[in-house]
């Protein structure tokens, strides 16, 4: 462990998806961030994170040009130029380049109207004005101020106003609307379901950083929803939602709608592809949160099931036979049903070519999706007989391991 890095542990899941959001712009950047998220669950970040980079001569926090960098491609950038009159940002351009204009516009899509944190910093006066920026860059000396008020997110670093007279500081150190559109509670208004406050909580310097990140770590469905896979280690949470994002694009849109099938292909991305297990997380809650407008929901899986999806060999084997029907039913623990399945398929697979009925090839049309499958019925058959075997293995061998336990 660095001893110049900021180290982070999971907490509730809007802090848990800033970090992750964080994480995810510094791989946009080109940057490792594996190394810093060891298998105990903790996150480190570099304290160099926040120091300045070189822009045309002028420094900006590196933790600023990798956010304005990931918020702004070159694409968008070339569309907001031909759209808005250049010459207004003519200051900014001669101060740092091309990376100017991004810096302007990566302000106005995070904090101008209709944005998702709407005047958390004001665009021209905190945030053009390079106020913010120069805040950022002190986050880590912040962090080392014992104030004795803790952090209500992280509950870790000090909430406190280093300058009283900012109103920029002011509105960061309050969690309220303006940090998250519909979720933070608003001063001297009613308070929404997910806080249930009806004033603001203080938090960190830290904090107010990281939760203009989190919506990186969100993905966004067909139905307008966003989701975040909340889990106790953020290795494990950075990975899931890589992966759910990566689902999220070859699943249709009636998958999508089942967050069920979203969680379970994640965990079992997470075990195939990087060839783990979740050890000890696997008894631990991993949940999705969905963000609808201002409603947020929270679903999870039963221990049991995460416990068998989450095993190396029938991960790899669900994996293999990648059958939504077939994933469905462990996902209900219908062994009984799947093993039926198996069986007709390989009455259907052991029949010579041309003597299939008309009910053969429904069953198969209805059951099986993927062309390879369809093709070979008898293969899906042997796998599926394998997996009830792997299943039912895991379960007499955890039955075993509980019966034999000392004060049982």
């Amino acid at each position: 462990m660095s001893q110049n890095s900021l180290i982070l542990y999971p907490s509730n899941w809007l802090y848990n998806s800033g970090v992750i959001g964080l994480l995810i712009v510094r791989e946009k950047a080109g940057e490792s961030v594996d190394q810093d998220l060891p298998s105990d669950g903790f996150c480190q970040i570099p304290e160099s994170y926040f120091a300045p980079l070189s822009i045309n001569n002028k420094p900006i926090p590196k933790a600023i040009v990798n956010l304005v960098n990931a918020l702004v491609s070159d694409g968008e950038l070339a569309r907001w130029l031909d759209d808005t009159n250049k010459t207004k940002y003519k200051k900014f351009f001669s101060e740092l380049g091309q990376f100017g204009y991004k810096f302007v516009r990566a302000g106005n899509m995070l904090f101008a109207s209709q944005t998702p944190y709407q005047n958390l910093v004001q665009p021209i006066y905190e945030w053009q004005s390079y106020e913010y920026v120069e805040l950022v860059g002190k986050i880590p000396e912040y962090l080392k101020v014992k104030s004795g008020n803790l952090c209500n997110l992280c509950a870790q670093y000090s909430a406190f106003i280093h300058d009283p007279k900012s109103k920029l500081q002011q509105r960061l150190c309050k969690l309220q609307s303006s940090h998250l559109n519909k979720v933070g509670p608003s001063l001297r208004e009613f308070p929404n379901g997910f806080w249930g406050l009806n004033e603001s909580m203080g938090i960190c310097y830290l904090c107010s950083f990281l939760i203009i990140h989190h919506h990186f770590a969100l993905t966004r469905l067909s139905d307008r929803s966003e989701i975040f896979i909340n889990a106790p280690s953020f290795r494990v949470m950075f990975y899931l939602n890589k992966f759910a994002q990566k689902v999220f694009g070859v699943l249709s849109p009636e998958e999508i709608r089942n967050k069920r099938n979203i969680l379970a292909i994640s965990l079992i991305e997470y075990v195939t592809k990087l060839q783990t297990t979740l050890g000890i997380w696997t008894g631990m809650n991993i949940e999705i949160i969905t963000r609808y407008n201002d409603q947020v929901d929270f679903f999870s899986l039963p221990y049991e099931v995460i416990k068998i999806i989450s095993d190396r060999q029938i991960a790899g084997l669900l994996s293999q036979i990648g059958e939504f029907s077939i994933l469905n039913h462990v996902l209900d623990k219908n062994f009984s049903q799947l093993m039926e399945i198996g069986y007709r398929l390989l009455r259907i697979g052991l029949k010579s070519t041309g003597t299939h009925g008309k009910s053969d090839f429904d069953f198969i049309n209805q059951t099986l999706h993927l062309n390879k499958n369809r093709n070979n019925p008898r293969q899906v058959a042997e796998q599926i007989f394998r997996l009830c075997a792997l299943i039912e293995e895991k379960k007499r061998r955890e039955t075993y391991e509980y019966v034999t336990r000392p004060g049982n």
